[in-house]
């Protein structure tokens, strides 16, 4: 079974993932940590096999995030794919130089999402 974390700071970003995860037809299960600091709590009781994480959220951004995150010995190895509603060229080069795995931009068909998620687990 696979897990995903989702760090983003809106709630309906989970039922969204959710219904596609399900959609993709793998065993797996998706969790959501609203902010970085709820995300540490999640992860000290349970390492996921990919790290979904907003770009746009108030307070530390996604690329914050994603140095802390990559920072720390116990979570650098877990995949962190950027999720954001738009990521453009500048934004993709300094995710992934920060170590981002890959950065997917959040769309508006499930259908797309369920794709990109698809090719992701099979990644990890």
């Amino acid at each position: 079974m696979k897990s995903i974390l989702l760090i983003d700071d809106d709630a309906d970003e989970i039922s969204i993932l959710n219904e596609a995860v399900e959609m993709t037809g793998t065993d797996s299960i998706c969790d959501w940590a609203q902010g970085l600091e709820v995300a540490y709590r999640l992860l000290k009781g349970n390492q996921p096999d990919m790290i979904l994480l907003d770009y746009n959220m108030p307070g530390r951004d996604g690329l914050l995030c994603l140095e802390e995150l990559k920072g720390n010995q116990e979570l650098r190895h877990i995949p962190i794919v950027m999720y954001s509603t738009y990521i453009d060229y500048g934004l993709r080069q300094e995710a992934m130089q920060k170590g981002a795995f890959r950065c997917i931009q959040k769309t508006t068909s499930v259908h797309d999402l369920v794709r990109e998620l698809q090719q992701l687990l099979i990644q990890v």
